[in-house]
């Protein structure tokens, strides 16, 4: 038989009052709220790597710009890829042919100990490519340059240093950087080259830098098939990740500078012949 108190305190457990019930109901759904944020952030993160809707940097450890395999060792593995640059990507078209066309494009060169090699190569196999040359690397090495053109090739603005914080600067700074780097690079040949295209290092992608870039005369260049040949990943991988990544319109990334390429230039040995036999035609971007 319950005591008088306890039938109160049976019937406050039972049925509390109304100030409790409703401190129970805020506090769950605060708490379903914030397990529906997270989910939902979770989500959209691997939304943006997916599709490349984020501009296209990756990044290691506390948000920094990944430099080298070391900073991110899970990027040099085969089949994995930096998000693709979809709001700077140029289309690869040529109407005078009749097959898929694809354009190879050569990253921070040039470079004594690659380059030549590189263009041996695509001249063996009559191929084109899109040199996204550094103005330093352009001045130390005007014979270079003056090759990829005699070759048939082109040239774009990769900027004076490979300075992958550009976009970051002012308008009026941004602007000359990039047409002082255009104006060096375009000067190391004789007559004076055309440069259609820029780069951004790494990616860095600002809509301000791509603005700049169409003021300085050129279209942003973006890429689709990224080799990550410079984390040094093994010739098999970069092989791999173009036959994979392969497809019409695709433009490929390669470097021919900025490190060791012993890796880049095999795969490169490996690659045209293959590139051909798929049907496929090299072209410029357009």
């Amino acid at each position: 038989m319950l005591t008088p108190r306890q039938r109160v305190i049976l019937r406050q457990i039972v049925s509390p009052p109304y100030i409790y019930r409703w401190a129970g109901l805020l506090t769950t759904l605060a708490l379903m709220t914030g397990v529906t944020f997270v989910v939902l952030s979770d989500v959209g993160s691997r939304e943006v790597l997916a599709t490349g809707a984020a501009p296209a940097v990756s990044t290691g450890p506390a948000g920094r710009p990944v430099r080298s395999a070391a900073d991110a060792p899970a990027l040099g593995m085969p089949g994995m890829a930096r998000p693709a640059i979809t709001p700077s990507l140029l289309t690869v078209t040529d109407s005078s042919v009749d097959r898929p066309a694809v354009a190879l494009t050569f990253d921070d060169g040039p470079t004594p100990q690659y380059t030549p090699q590189v263009l041996d190569l695509l001249a063996e196999y009559n191929v084109k490519a899109t040199f996204c040359t550094i103005g330093n690397q352009s001045v130390a090495h005007p014979e270079l340059m003056q090759r990829i053109i005699a070759e048939g090739h082109r040239l774009c603005d990769h900027t004076m240093t490979h300075d992958a914080t550009v976009g970051q600067n002012p308008h009026d700074l941004m602007s000359r950087q990039l047409g002082t780097s255009r104006t060096t690079i375009a000067g190391s040949v004789d007559p004076p080259a055309t440069i259609d295209y820029f780069r951004a290092p790494e990616g860095a992608w600002t809509p301000a830098l791509d603005q700049v870039a169409a003021e300085t005369g050129m279209r942003p260049l973006g890429w689709s098939v990224d080799t990550l040949d410079w984390t040094q990943p093994g010739t098999a991988a970069i092989v791999n990740s173009v036959k994979q990544g392969m497809h019409p319109g695709a433009i490929v990334l390669f470097h021919d500078g900025g490190g060791p390429r012993e890796q880049t230039v095999e795969a490169v040995r490996q690659l045209l012949p293959w590139i051909q036999e798929q049907g496929y035609q090299t072209v410029f971007p357009s």
